[in-house]
């Protein structure tokens, strides 16, 4: 009984989901300590999201732009922000890894091409010599088909007076 491709994908979103549960919830505690990192890092990614969130729902119900969109409470602002923060942060080693796979294919991709290059270079030389040799070869076998020939009239001149003085 065949059960069907393992779902990787799934596998993958869910081993990310849950890696990215600790990074927010340590930025979370960074940010109920350190009331600087909550305004500069945290509130910033939940209140643009906030915003961006209250617009596209109102414009979706055809209730138009919001003239006033009411600002989030502090609990939400670092819960928001450290959620937002830890997706950003395994998106960000997500597409580290992807640029780095990319770069290292390119990397093997052109020692491959290099690797090609240099046999089709070794390749053009082999055939070049041996271009040479045939060449040089028909030269030589030219050569001894015109001694052959040259001794053949010279011997068909020898027999004819051998032939000729013992008469």
């Amino acid at each position: 009984m065949v059960v069907g491709a393992f779902p990787l994908g799934k596998l993958g979103l869910l081993a990310i989901k849950h890696i990215s549960k600790p990074i927010g919830n340590l930025i979370k505690r960074r940010a109920r300590k350190s009331p600087s990192f909550k305004t500069v890092v945290v509130s910033p990614p939940a209140r643009l999201y906030h915003v961006i969130d209250v617009r596209s729902r109102m414009w979706m119900l055809g209730l138009g732009q919001p003239r006033f969109i009411p600002p989030l409470n502090d609990a939400m602002t670092i819960q928001m922000g450290g959620d937002i923060l830890g997706e950003m942060i395994i998106f960000i080693i997500g597409a580290s890894l992807v640029i780095a796979e990319f770069s290292r294919q390119s990397r093997n991709d052109k020692i491959k091409h290099e690797k090609h290059k240099v046999h089709r270079e070794k390749l053009e030389e082999r055939i070049a010599e041996l271009t040479n040799k045939v060449s040089q070869q028909a030269k030589e076998i030219s050569q001894l088909k015109s001694m052959v020939v040259g001794r053949r009239v010279n011997n068909f001149d020898y027999s004819d007076r051998r032939d000729s003085e013992c008469n």
